[in-house]
């Protein structure tokens, strides 16, 4: 809980680097209870292995009664690519995603059309 906003904090298993990552509404609705004692530990207890994530995250979505097939890394995608068209910055989206180099997060930069004429718009007066 840093400033009233709680945190997840893991090591990340492909690169080793640790990753803080703060909880919005959605993600806190779906945790499952914590202990009232402020008790660490483990939040997902069946993901012991990195293996087993795209396994949780097929059961997550059958529960859900979701038909469309993704995967972990799509699951990503799906995460990061409206935060970043919603207007979060691409640097902290990187950091998020545990990314060593924003490079590696611009392939989820989708740019909208809309986006293109706002951009274009700035320049409206400049020549």
């Amino acid at each position: 809980d840093v400033n009233g906003v709680q945190m997840v904090s893991i090591i990340q298993h492909k690169t080793k680097r640790p990753v803080t990552v703060p909880l919005n509404t959605l993600a806190l609705s779906l945790l499952p209870p914590r202990p009232e004692n402020g008790e660490e530990g483990i939040i997902f207890p069946l993901v012991k292995k990195p293996d087993n994530v795209a396994k949780y995250v097929r059961r997550i979505k059958d529960k859900a009664g979701i038909e469309k097939d993704f995967t972990y890394h799509s699951s990503r995608h799906s995460a990061a690519t409206p935060a970043i068209t919603a207007g979060a910055e691409l640097y902290s989206v990187s950091k998020i995603l545990g990314h060593g180099s924003i490079a590696s997060t611009q392939v989820y930069a989708k740019v909208k059309m809309e986006k293109k004429v706002e951009a274009m718009n700035l320049t409206n007066g400049v020549f």
